[in-house]
């Protein structure tokens, strides 16, 4: 029985590509809290450069193709999300209540749970493992929902 070395060959080098530890720059504006939160929840490298050049300083993010991709997904979803419960906890103090949050979407009820920490007035919120009774207010960031109770 006679091996294929071409396709032996052919794996290993995809392989070695897919690992190959890549460094993207990020785009300025970005708090440092998202980028702290994305290294430790996405296993990724941070660090900040400098342009001798051009006598700047601006962070990178270093890690695999795979963890960049899921990283550039979770800087928006986190960002948005931020954004958005920023307004909540502002509406929460003047009305003097407490928030509850609920999402069906396992993935956003986890950015919930550190989202939710890097917010003023985080001791308003909780976030719920399970739906309700009453009616809550649908919330859509980036077509994933959650549901806001007051």
């Amino acid at each position: 029985m006679e091996i294929d070395r071409t396709t032996e060959n052919e794996t290993e080098i995809e392989n070695e590509e897919s690992e190959q530890i890549i460094e993207v720059p990020l785009p300025p504006g970005l708090p440092q809290s998202v980028i702290g939160r994305l290294s430790c929840v996405c296993d990724i490298g941070y660090e900040i450069k400098k342009d001798e050049m051009m006598d700047k300083e601006y962070p990178i993010i270093r890690g695999t193709q795979e963890q960049i991709d899921y990283v550039k997904d979770y800087i928006f979803l986190f960002t948005e999300l931020k954004l958005a419960l920023r307004e909540i906890s502002r509406l929460a103090r003047r009305f003097k209540t407490d928030v509850k949050l609920f999402t069906e979407d396992d993935e956003l009820q986890y950015v919930l749970g550190f989202a939710v920490q890097d917010v003023s007035g985080r001791d308003r919120f909780e976030v719920l493992m399970e739906k309700p009774e009453g009616e809550g207010e649908k919330i859509v960031i980036l077509e994933r929902e959650f549901y806001v109770y007051l």
